[in-house]
């Protein structure tokens, strides 16, 4: 039975402050209740957590989220134990004794939230548990992995069918902000969504947000232009495909004046961090990232986003364009776009895909690189340094990463990017037990007596999270010292030790096969080869596209009865070729002729003309920033460039 109207606020008020939801919520939240199966396609910034964070607060009983992002899962974690709520996670990476200790707090201890990626989910520990837990609701978020017809398929979601066998009779809500007709299909079919399932979408429509794609063979020139035209002390994101990318754009707005910096898995986990930090409370202005930035970042009040490379579908697109204008107000999108680009697309496609010689070479440098034999290591994971691996194995770089997506999008391997993990310890004996151990043992007796100053004892109830930092200041030792101490201590098993942990991982997620014979189905990876060619082919025709740039997108998801916009880049230029081109003339040189006089705010130049005249001087004012024919001022104001 659904929960009253003022339950679900309540809940809603008391752990976010919000006094309503955001459009459609509610519908969504009252279909979970009711017991419905349940497919939510909300955009970007809609608020998709709260969809199955409030139901599950509603009722008694736990929430187990399936996601395959392991940063995004951590961080949304860590969020709901800010809000007093009680969150756990099973993850790669983590020991076997600490995946065992947190499913035993969701069997007995009061968790609301469990958070799972997919391979852990027919692990014999996870179906050994799940039945014991009192799971009310299965939310699978980031739902389009489901599905081949989607940009981002993994095998490992279809282990979720077989999931719901365990739990008969607990709904699945599945989320996604992007997925067309035939992908919402193929959802609810691998979700096994019963009779009664329901399907809410929001339309795909941003009316706050500007679309633009700009022609340019100077990419860096255009950026800047681009960012100065929106203003100074407004927030940007810009997405470029590599590490050096990202670092050679942040430097180029930095050596002219705009507060930028690189973001990407490749930089120490204190950097990101600080990074993102600089940026959320604006000391940063300007973040260039690869894709993997802005995912789970509540930042409403990003004015532009700027694609310094396009991604390979459209459904990628829209969502990194999403991260802008949030709190729907006018923001901007933008895609740069060179001569060369539809060909280099269609290339980095081609090469995306292995021969499988070389994708079986692959798999069995990772054996020889784990030190794996054939049918072990089932989701072990191990450190992962790509350069170092390309160059023991003599492997290009660019073929090992292609063959690696290739190997996880068959369900073999799983590679997940640098995810900062803080050193823990466990300690599995008694007090008695230790207690004669620190007798017998002055030095090591230090350090046990400081880890019990700082963390309690909670120590030894489970894995805690320790600063090595703190524990060599407090003892005077070196931060090697104290890490070889707890080395010591984890052999003679006095306690269990997890190093601190900031490097890439890969896993195999099934028992490992030998090379030669390895299930790869060669069809089906033909298959998906031109499923990619023709995302990239619509990636093209928007980029190419002569009318609305919205249009275009919501096309390609399925709404096609969508007016214009009225605000894309094709949209203001059909406004300015109708225009009389001597009232736009001469409305330019009036401009142009004040702003020389001296700097004015956007608000002052428009008040010395007729009201009739704003929607012109807007468009124009805009065409004249983006030609770089003005610029904006530190103070906000307009000027001749």
């Amino acid at each position: 039975m659904s929960a009253p109207t003022e339950d679900i606020l309540s809940v809603l008020r008391q752990h976010w402050g919000h006094r309503a939801f955001r459009p459609g919520q509610e519908d969504i939240i009252r279909s979970v209740l009711a017991g419905h199966d349940t497919l939510a396609l909300l955009p970007t910034g809609g608020g998709k957590s709260v969809c199955f964070q409030v139901p599950a607060l509603a009722r008694e009983g736990l929430c187990l989220v399936i996601s395959p992002l392991i940063a995004l899962m951590k961080d949304q974690v860590e969020n709901l134990r800010k809000r007093g709520i009680k969150a756990e996670a099973v993850y790669a990476g983590m020991s076997h004794r600490d995946i065992d200790q947190t499913l035993d707090n969701c069997v007995y201890g009061p968790v609301k939230f469990l958070y799972v990626s997919p391979e852990r989910l027919l692990t014999d520990m996870f179906r050994a548990r799940a039945p014991k837990m009192r799971i009310q609701l299965i939310a699978v978020d980031e739902a389009h992995c489901l599905s081949q017809w989607g940009y981002d398929f993994r095998p490992p979601y279809l282990q979720i069918s077989a999931l719901r066998e365990l739990l008969p009779g607990v709904p699945v809500l599945a989320l996604t902000a992007t997925a067309t007709e035939e992908v919402r299909r193929d959802i609810r079919e691998k979700l096994n969504f019963g009779a009664t399932g329901q399907t809410f979408q929001r339309s795909f429509q941003r009316p706050n947000l500007s679309y633009s794609v700009l022609e340019t063979e100077d990419k860096l020139q255009r950026l800047l232009q681009v960012l100065k035209g929106v203003g100074p002390g407004k927030t940007a994101v810009v997405y470029a495909r590599t590490r050096k990318a990202t670092e050679t754009a942040a430097a180029w707005l930095q050596q002219h004046g705009l507060s930028a910096a690189a973001y990407h898995a490749g930089l120490p986990a204190d950097q990101r961090t600080r990074v993102q930090q600089e940026w959320t409370s604006d000391k940063t202005r300007i973040v260039v990232a690869t894709n993997a930035f802005g995912m789970g970042i509540d930042k409403p009040d990003v004015r532009c986003v700027v694609h310094l490379d396009a991604p390979d579908s459209l459904e990628a697109y829209y969502q990194e364009a999403g991260r802008a204008g949030r709190d729907e107000l006018y923001a901007f999108a933008v895609l740069l776009w060179a001569p060369n680009d539809a060909d280099e697309m269609r290339r980095r496609v081609l090469t995306s895909h292995p021969p499988l010689d070389v994708v079986r070479r692959v798999y069995q440098a990772l054996a020889n690189y784990s030190g794996t034999a054939v049918g072990g290591g089932e989701l072990v994971a191990f450190d992962f340094d790509l350069g170092a691996f390309a160059s023991t194995y003599r492997l290009k770089p660019l073929d090992v990463h292609n063959a690696l997506r290739t190997l996880e999008k068959a369900g073999l391997v799983q590679l997940n990017e640098a995810v900062f993990s803080p050193a823990k310890v466990f300690i599995p004996i008694d007090a008695r037990d230790l207690y004669r151990f620190q007798v017998a043992n002055e030095r090591h007796d230090q350090l046990i007596k400081a880890i019990l100053r700082f963390y309690g004892g909670e120590v030894f109830s489970g894995f805690k999270n320790i600063s090595e930092g703190q524990l060599s200041q407090a003892l005077r030792w070196s931060t090697t010292d104290v890490r070889k101490t707890l080395e010591f201590l984890h052999k003679s098993g006095i306690v269990q030790y997890q190093p601190r942990h900031d490097a890439p991982q890969v896993l195999f997620t099934t028992p490992r096969h030998d090379a030669a014979r390895l299930p790869l189905d060669a069809r089906a990876l033909d298959a998906a080869r031109e499923r990619d060619q023709l995302k990239t082919e619509a990636v093209i025709r928007y980029a190419a596209g002569t009318r609305c740039r919205q249009q275009l997108l919501l096309e390609y998801f399925g709404e096609l009865d969508s007016a214009p916009c009225g605000i894309c880049d094709h949209c203001l230029a059909e406004k300015r070729r109708q225009q009389p081109p001597v009232v736009a003339t001469d409305l330019r040189e009036q401009i142009l002729t004040q702003l020389r006089t001296a700097p004015l705010t956007p608000r002052e130049l428009l008040s010395g003309f007729a009201p009739a005249q704003a929607d012109a001087l807007k468009a124009l004012l805009r065409d004249l920033v983006d030609t770089g024919q003005l610029r904006y001022t530190t103070g906000g104001q307009l000027a001749v460039a």
